[in-house]
């Protein structure tokens, strides 16, 4: 992945003081500027002498909520553009409420260091690249799909659309690295269960290569299965839990082919 010339800005609006210090302990070693805001409302005056890179955002805050102050933030074209992540404990329809509010991303607490970690940098990563380049027609992504289980690799296709992108698939290590070298997808969705060796090898190798180290990988993995990445972070840029369920697997995917097309524009 291609690196931030400069430290970005996250505003982090959170009320719990604790919670508060513990997101940023686990975004600390990125490196980014963080700043802080208690409540919704605070969050959009602050937006005001300052427009962050990243809005991270709890659902449940006084004076007001996290789906308000999405809902103003998307709703301001000076501000629209600024991806939200909301964070919170809140179960039941949070998720569905905070897309419908226009998040661009959700995370239940308490979060996993590596998947917040990479899901941050991969939205500030866009956020650079969409300054520097605007915002692009989409495009029709290539995509590699890597997993040993055929029924992940036709979810993967029917989750994302058969015809809005064209898809390749491998069982293994070995096949993929073929394609890879054949096709040069723009994204590998990879699969911790292969067919033949390894799916870390492979992931350390794309990032190790000069050439192949800006194609977006998408892990995905089985419960608990994540830690074991975690000291591997970098050469992923999200990551996924099976089983696979449609509109996330969508979103994970249509995130990474975004980034893709963003990096070749800013590379022409």
């Amino acid at each position: 992945m291609s690196q931030f010339t400069s430290p970005m800005t996250i505003l982090m609006v959170e009320d719990n003081a604790l919670q508060r210090r513990q997101i940023e302990a686990q975004l600390q070693p990125l490196g980014h500027r963080i700043v802080t805001a208690s409540n919704g409302q605070e969050a959009l005056e602050r937006m005001k002498s300052g427009i962050p890179d990243l809005v991270i955002m709890d659902a449940v805050m006084p004076s007001m909520d996290g789906f308000k102050a999405c809902e103003m933030i998307k709703a301001d074209p000076a501000t629209a553009a600024v991806p939200v992540m909301v964070l919170t404990a809140l179960s039941r329809d949070a998720k569905d409420r905070s897309y419908a509010a226009g998040a661009d991303d959700f995370l239940r607490k308490p979060a996993n260091t590596m998947l917040l970690q990479v899901r941050v940098q991969t939205h500030l990563r866009i956020r650079a690249l969409t300054l520097r380049a605007g915002t692009p027609a989409p495009a029709r992504p290539k995509v590699l799909v890597v997993s040993a289980s055929s029924l992940v690799r036709a979810q993967v296709q029917n989750h994302y659309g058969k015809d809005q992108a064209t898809f390749l698939e491998a069982q293994g290590e070995g096949q993929a690295r073929a394609q890879i070298l054949a096709h040069r997808p723009d994204v590998l969705v990879l699969d911790t269960e292969l067919l033949e060796g390894s799916a870390q090898t492979l992931a350390v190798a794309i990032h190790e290569s000069e050439e192949l180290r800006d194609m977006p990988i998408l892990l995905l993995h089985s419960p608990g299965e994540l830690e074991t990445w975690s000291r591997l972070q970098e050469p992923v840029a999200d990551a996924l839990e099976k089983p696979l369920v449609a509109p996330e697997t969508r979103r994970r995917v249509a995130l990474l082919a975004r980034l893709a097309h963003l990096q070749k524009l800013v590379q022409a």
